[in-house]
C-alpha cells in the first residue's frame, strides 16, 4: 500500500512540477519576449487574456506539487521532497504578494495601453517572472537527484 502511495505521489510531483517549470520557463523565455516585441500595445492586449488563463493552470500545477512531494516525504522522509514541495508552493504566495500588484495593473482597463507606464509594468513583469521560473527549476532539480 505505501509503495503505491508512494509511487503514485512521485508520479504527481514530477509530473506537475515538471509540466509548472516547462511553462513558466516557456512564458519566460519564448511567450513574454515576444509579446514585447510586438509593441506595447499588442503586449498588453495579449498578456491579458495569456495571464487570466495560466494563473488558474500554473496556480493548480504548484498545489499538486506541493502535495505530490510533500506526501513522497512524509512517506521517505527525503527532505529533497519537502524542499521541493516549498519551493513549487513558494511560487503562490510570491505570485500574490509580489507580482500581483502588477498583474493588477497590467489588467486595468483604465491603463493607457500606449503608455511607458505600460510599457515599464510589462518589463517589470517580466523580470518578476523570472524569479518563478528559477523557483520552479530548482524544485524539478531536487525531485530528480
Amino acid at each position: 500500500m505505501i509503495s503505491s502511495v508512494l509511487l503514485a505521489s512521485d508520479f504527481l510531483t514530477k509530473i506537475s512540477v515538471s509540466l509548472f517549470t516547462g511553462g513558466a520557463v516557456y512564458i519566460s523565455l519564448v511567450e513574454h519576449p515576444a509579446r514585447l516585441r510586438a509593441g506595447t500595445k499588442t503586449a498588453i492586449e495579449q498578456f491579458r487574456p495569456s495571464y487570466k488563463r495560466a494563473a488558474k493552470l500554473q496556480a493548480s500545477l504548484a498545489t499538486l506539487g506541493f502535495i505530490g512531494s510533500t506526501t513522497k516525504y512524509y512517506l521517505n522522509n527525503d527532505i529533497k521532497c519537502l524542499t521541493s514541495g516549498l519551493l513549487i508552493l513558494s511560487v503562490i504566495p510570491f505570485t500574490l504578494l509580489i507580482i500581483m500588484p502588477t498583474n493588477k495593473k497590467l489588467l486595468d482597463e483604465n491603463l493607457d495601453k500606449n503608455s511607458n507606464e505600460a510599457k515599464l509594468l510589462l518589463q517589470q513583469w517580466g523580470r518578476l517572472h523570472w524569479v518563478r521560473s528559477i523557483l520552479s527549476i530548482v524544485s524539478l532539480i531536487l525531485i530528480q537527484i
